[in-house]
């Protein structure tokens, strides 16, 4: 029998159903030493418990050494070591205190009031999106393409004052920065392609900021612009490499997470009707939709002095894999967690982390979600999945989520 590893993550079942795999590995020891993950062996951290206390503990570190310009081959270019450097410093990988320097750059647009202020932009945007999906009445539509990618993109693009969104043009970098975060095998065996992927993106956004010094504006792009100037960041590749991260995590994550919950919505009629019935339960009930299939799966820790988790001691320099979809699914946690449970209610879940790291755009990415799948309950007529198997799922474990999602209608 083969040892069991996280590895088999990367598998095509897996990719399409992971959920029986964390259960086994968390069944085994909810934090699991896997010596086929990471640079020399990893701890999978699968229980919920376990997991809040990793992202919680200030002991452990949230940066990546493997990002170090330093680990690149002998024959990168300039362009691959630029790359290397921006994703060095991002707001995901900094501890304190950098992190809590370029936090406070970034957190303005993203507090309460100014979140719920674009309410009802975002309404407009999604009913104007979905009018466009159904006006030819051909009965089916890819929901991902016309409308899950678009709705987020204009969200955060329009915030942040990146033209183009709506068009998908850098669909591409961020996936080239997605796969990198993700670290796994597409991302070690293609590493110098996606690394001039990111580098595109960082010369984009180098662009922008050069081009608002004569070209102002009210957005978020110009105050970040404005701050690099006075002097609020250590360097222009700090800036260039958090806003590449800024737009990709709000686009990608609130897409695959629009995309998994009305794939499952769509997979179980009566929760479907229920819903229909009522789309104000949306809101109530996207807690639920997130713990049951997040789509951030994945976030790591390292060990900087000895620490103790789930009854192991983990030594300095080991890699902690915070298993966030595995820890949605403890039954410790959540009562019969394999099934979607409307009266759950408003649950605690880590699907925008926890601690210090809690997404900056936690509030902006429900607010989205929750307008996106309302529109959607109410204004697509009796819709269906085209095919069972017709959807095309991320290849990155990290973030879960479907790329294609064909929808039938009537």
């Amino acid at each position: 029998m083969a040892q069991l590893s996280m590895e088999q993550i990367y598998a095509e079942e897996s990719i399409a159903d992971p959920y029986p795999l964390y259960r086994r590995i968390r069944e085994a020891d909810p934090v699991y030493w896997d010596e086929r993950m990471g640079d020399d062996g990893g701890w999978m951290v699968t229980g919920y418990e376990a997991a809040v206390t990793a992202l919680m503990d200030p002991q452990l570190s949230a940066a990546r050494p493997q990002w170090l310009a330093e680990r690149l081959p002998a024959d990168a270019d300039a362009s691959q070591t630029t790359a290397m450097q921006a994703l060095h410093q991002q707001i995901v990988t900094s501890d304190p205190p950098k992190h809590n320097r370029i936090r406070r750059e970034l957190k303005a647009p993203f507090m309460p009031r100014p979140v719920d202020d674009m309410q009802e932009q975002v309404t407009k945007a999604a009913h104007r999106l979905l009018d466009g999906a159904l006006a030819d009445g051909g009965g089916e539509f890819d929901l991902m393409a016309t409308f899950g990618y678009p709705l987020p993109a204009l969200s955060i693009g329009g915030m942040l004052g990146v033209p183009g969104g709506e068009n998908q043009d850098y669909l591409h970098w961020m996936l080239c920065l997605g796969l990198l975060i993700d670290d796994g095998p597409a991302s070690r065996q293609h590493q110098a392609k996606l690394l001039g992927g990111v580098h595109e993106f960082v010369e984009f956004f180098r662009g922008l900021v050069s081009q608002r010094r004569g070209d102002r504006r009210d957005d978020l792009l110009q105050a970040l612009a404005d701050s690099y100037t006075g002097g609020h960041w250590a360097s222009e590749e700090e800036l260039l490499g958090n806003l590449a991260f800024l737009l990709t995590a709000g686009q990608i994550s609130t897409a695959h997470q629009i995309g998994n919950s009305v794939l499952h919505l769509l997979r179980e009629p009566d929760l479907y009707e229920q819903v229909r019935a009522d789309p104000a339960m949306v809101s109530n009930m996207s807690a639920e939709l997130m713990r049951f299939d997040s789509s951030v799966q994945l976030t790591k820790r390292r060990v900087v002095e000895p620490f103790e988790l789930g009854g192991h001691e983990l030594a300095p320099g080991a890699e902690l894999f915070v298993w966030i979809g595995a820890a949605h699914r403890d039954p410790d946690q959540y009562p019969d967690p394999d099934r979607i449970d409307p009266e759950r209610g408003e649950i605690p879940h880590i699907a925008f982390g926890r601690g210090i790291h809690f997404c900056l755009g936690a509030r902006l990415g429900k607010v989205v979600h929750d307008l996106a799948v309302q529109a959607f309950v109410e204004r697509v007529p009796q819709p269906s999945l085209a095919a069972p198997d017709a959807v095309d799922r991320s290849i990155m474990p990290t973030f879960r989520g479907p790329f294609r999602l064909p929808v039938r209608y009537r």
